[in-house]
Order: C-alpha cells, then sequence, then structure tokens
C-alpha cells in the first residue's frame, strides 16, 4: 500500500471504487495538473519536479490518501503536496469548496488555529491538493500541560466552527444513522460474540431515543473530530472533512471525548487522567459558547462508543490499530464506556464517559 511504484502491487493499487488510483500514483501524468495548482502559492511551481507517489492511507472503495514529494529544479528544499483521491470528482469539489471556506474565511483571522491549506481540484483522476499541515499529532508523546493546551485548543476551534455558517449540503439524519449502526452491531456480534449483547443494549437506548430527541441541526459539525484528525506545531490545524454537514454541536463533542478516552486506556493512564483532559476541552467550548451538557452529548458519546467498536473490529479509526487479544480488550473497554454512560446519564457531575474503572492495571 506505500509502493512507489504501481507495478510492484498492482492488484491492491486496482482498488474496487477507485479505479483511477494507479495514475494518481503515477509521478509522470500528475505532474503538469501539481504544477498548474502549485504556481499560484509557489512561484517557481513550473520548474518543479516529483520524486515520489506515496499512498499513505486507503478507505476501501472509498477514498485514498497520496503523499507527492516535490523538489524544486534549482535543487533546494523540497515540500510535500497530499493529493486525497475520491471515487467521483463531485466529492473532490465539495470538500475542497469546505477547506477553502475554512481556510480563507473562518480560520484565516486565528494565530492559534487553522487547517491545511487547499490548492484545488483535478477531475482526472478525482482528487483534492493540498499543503499538509506540518508537526506531530495529539497521540505522539506529548508533556501533559502542552497536551491540556491542546485540547483546550480543540474546544476553541470547534467553538469557532460551530458558531458560522457553511453553505453545507449534507444534514445529519439520525434514520440513515441508525441504518448504519445497526450494521456495526452485526459485525461486532460477528467479531466477538461476546461483546453482542452490550452492543445490542447500546443499539436498542439509540434507537428508542432517536425520535425523542430535539437535536440541533444548524450548526456545522466536522463529524469525525478526534485525536487523529489534530495536528499540532505551537498552534493547532484540524484535518479530514469529507464527513462535514449541518448538525448537533454535541456530536463533535462527545465524539472527542469517547476517542479520547480511547486514548487514555491505550497509554494505560488513569481515569484522573481522562477527566483532566476532558474538562479543558468541554470547558474551553462552554467558554465560548455557554454549552452545557443534556443528553444529545450522552446519546451521541453512546453513538461514538458504538462506532470506535465496530472500528476495531474493520481494522479502521485511529491507528494504533489492534489485533488479536488486544483488540478484543479494546473492544470490550469502550462498550463498557457506553453502558456506564447509559448508566448514569447526564445528569452525571462528571464528563463522559463516567465510568471510574482504572486504565491502568485491571483492563475489562
Amino acid at each position: 500500500m506505500t509502493s512507489t511504484d504501481v507495478r510492484k502491487r498492482p492488484a491492491r493499487c486496482h482498488a474496487p471504487g477507485l479505479p483511477a488510483l494507479p495514475v494518481a500514483l503515477n509521478v509522470e501524468p500528475m505532474t503538469g495538473p501539481i504544477r498548474a495548482l502549485l504556481s499560484p502559492v509557489r512561484g517557481s511551481a513550473g520548474a518543479l519536479a516529483i520524486t515520489r507517489a506515496r499512498l499513505l492511507d486507503y478507505k476501501p472503495g472509498n477514498r485514498g490518501l497520496i503523499r507527492y514529494d516535490i523538489a524544486p529544479a534549482d535543487g533546494g528544499t523540497g515540500w510535500a503536496v497530499f493529493g486525497k483521491i475520491y471515487a467521483e470528482p463531485i466529492q473532490a469539489a465539495r470538500v475542497h469548496q469546505i477547506m477553502g471556506t475554512l481556510w480563507a474565511d473562518i480560520f484565516a483571522g486565528e494565530p492559534d488555529l487553522g487547517v491545511p491549506q487547499p490548492l484545488g481540484c483535478i477531475l482526472d483522476p478525482p482528487m483534492l491538493l493540498y499543503l499538509p499541515a506540518i508537526g506531530r499529532f495529539l497521540d505522539a508523546r506529548t508533556p501533559s500541560e502542552q497536551t491540556i493546551r491542546y485540547v483546550s485548543l480543540a474546544g476553541r476551534w470547534l467553538a469557532t466552527l460551530h458558531q458560522r455558517q457553511l453553505p453545507l449540503d449534507r444534514q445529519l439524519r439520525l434514520a440513515a444513522e441508525l441504518v448504519t449502526l445497526h450494521a456495526w452491531v452485526a459485525a461486532i456480534g460477528r467479531t466477538y460474540s461476546d461483546q453482542a449483547g452490550a452492543a445490542i443494549q447500546l443499539f436498542r437506548y439509540l434507537q428508542e431515543r432517536a425520535e425523542l430527541l430535539r437535536l440541533e441541526l444548524r450548526a456545522p459539525i466536522h463529524k469525525d473530530f478526534h485525536y487523529g484528525h489534530l495536528i499540532l506545531d505551537g498552534r493547532l490545524n484540524v484535518i479530514d472533512f469529507d464527513e462535514m454537514r449541518l448538525g448537533d454541536p454535541n456530536f463533535d463533542l462527545a465524539h472527542f471525548c469517547a476517542n479520547l478516552y480511547l486514548l487514555v486506556y491505550r497509554r494505560r493512564r488513569t481515569f484522573s487522567s481522562y477527566q483532566r483532559l476532558a474538562r479543558a476541552f468541554l470547558g474551553s467550548y462552554a467558554g465560548h459558547t455557554g454549552w452545557a451538557p443534556d443528553e444529545r452529548f450522552v446519546y451521541f458519546f453512546v453513538y461514538t462508543c458504538l462506532k470506535i467498536a465496530w472500528q476495531l473490529c474493520a481494522g479502521y479509526g485511529p491507528h494504533p490499530r489492534p489485533r488479536g487479544e488486544e483488540q478484543r480488550r479494546q473492544v470490550q473497554f469502550i462498550l463498557a464506556q457506553g453502558l456506564a454512560a447509559l448508566a448514569q446519564g447526564s445528569d452525571a457531575a462528571t464528563p463522559a464517559p463516567w465510568s471510574s474503572c482504572a486504565v491502568s492495571g485491571g483492563r475489562q
């Protein structure tokens, strides 16, 4: 999957749903389009050469991420361009429009917050090109005081997004989400039959409460906001806008908290470590918006626990992606956090998840 020559692994490059992937990994046909899009921001782009194309990530039949290493003709310092390839041109155009608005409008005047700089789209292959944000991810080993600062910035980043208007063509629809959730539950049960009961219990709650929740569906939400999409370099840059749509802000907040607790578990830290991070994140967001938790937060936290459990079973989600017994433990752990949220609900004084189990030592 990270071959620099499509001839080395042709079966993987001819991926179902992404027939243009071999073209995108071939530097010769890609040089001209990349030069054209780089010229406005690099000036001398006409003389550049692409030295390597490398597939960084791939979601079967959906999208892939390619890194192009660029070398200037004068022998100076090179740089990288990222290309996100999609199954259809309209998908690339949609994400480019979103990134353009975020870059040029919503976060243009924010010294501590941002997004990668979009360059433009090409139609063949269907691809969005952008300059990557440089830095490390939140899950890298970071001193605790810096981690607190960055999760606080993450809360402010979301507050800035949620309070602005974006012309988005999609909206969160719980009926469609429940269809997906049902498939996730089935997949969890097939992978770990002993966890089927917990997954079904969480799904039944989500199904029963769906029509009773009074959701806010006018805010732009990221819909995949987690620690693996935060890049740190003094400032905070957020990536991956494929799922953005109008929806309830609690979705992003709960999604981040559930994934954050998974990160704390993977690092073998204590529940109090999670509490400090969650309070910094939610407190920062609340300070800029006046937000307070209610059942919507619980609902989407439970939703995210099911999503994470499915991702673990399917080999998706934030890295590292565990296998074997560690995979089973993490599935069991995250489902237990969803059940703990149901047991105490939105009256809890502690941000979700509400289980006070030790993350280090005794695994659930």
